[in-house]
């Protein structure tokens, strides 16, 4: 540990850990209440999910603010940032079905695609000659299911050398011309929160400015660093705050629950340190 528990707590004090803690296990509350996955409706269900893997994100990125790693925050909350925007790109096109059967289908896409790899390495590499006639069957297997959903969204592929693919963000379709991430944020124009993004992505990645630049610290190019911080936690709980309250509304209004105490209280929790999201 680098901090005492006094310390700890001194830290979380000021900002409201336990205030955060409680809004999250409220939400957590709301959510597994309503019996969200029984709603007969492509966007909920799509949605629940997402949310579900937000809370449990934002549980994460809370517990690392509150023992002084702010950067593991930051990378944390590009999660949820990028969940955020997409949820926010779906709820736009709720009402095209079409839409969201590919985006739940992408799931199958990603992880057929994942087998057929997985399995290419077994037959590579397996000592056991059981192990890769097994691994050759659930290939073939994969591989049908993958050309399957080929096959459906066909009108969707792209081509390289290998052959035809179909490319990450593929089940965006005819719904705007470009098929990336870059398109869906410029759609949701969240233009202040953009910055904060690729600083998220700084710490995710590895590299001298990720791993050098720190939050709440002085560098100091003489030595190592290698301990935590209680200071700097203002970018990572503001980023990780407002994308978690822009999801917990996108969520429930989308079944017509009023949460708008909850969004009250965290900007609440923020609105001290609100001015980082503009820097």
């Amino acid at each position: 540990m680098d901090f005492t528990p006094l310390e700890l707590e001194l830290g979380a004090s000021r900002w409201n850990y336990y205030s955060a803690v409680e809004i999250v296990k409220e939400c957590e509350k709301l959510a597994l209440g309503s019996d969200l996955l029984n709603i007969p409706n492509t966007f909920t269900r799509v949605i629940s999910e997402s949310y579900s893997k937000a809370i449990i994100t934002t549980k994460e990125i809370l517990t690392l603010l509150y023992h002084g790693y702010p950067e593991g925050a930051m990378a944390l909350s590009r999660i949820l940032y990028e969940s955020m925007v997409i949820m926010r790109f779906l709820y736009v096109h709720r009402d095209n079905e079409q839409l969201l059967e590919r985006y739940i289908d992408d799931y199958y896409v990603k992880v057929s695609r994942d087998r057929i790899k997985y399995c290419n390495y077994l037959i590579d590499y397996s000592q056991s000659n059981e192990e890769r006639e097994e691994a050759q069957r659930l290939k073939i297997e994969a591989r049908k299911e993958y050309n399957k959903l080929k096959d459906k969204y066909s009108d969707y592929l792209s081509y390289n050398k290998q052959g035809n693919y179909l490319h990450d963000y593929w089940w965006i379709g005819d719904v705007m011309r470009s098929r990336n991430f870059g398109a869906i944020q410029n759609e949701i124009t969240l233009e202040n929160l953009k910055i904060l993004y690729v600083l998220s992505c700084y710490r995710a990645h590895s590299g001298i400015v990720g791993n050098s630049v720190r939050f709440g610290t002085i560098l100091d190019e003489t030595k190592l660093s290698t301990k935590g911080s209680l200071d700097g936690f203002q970018i990572p709980l503001c980023f990780s705050m407002v994308c978690f309250g822009i999801l917990t509304e996108t969520m429930f209004e989308s079944v017509s629950i009023d949460c708008q105490n909850i969004i009250d209280r965290i900007e609440k929790i923020i609105a001290p340190y609100e001015n980082c999201l503009y820097r």
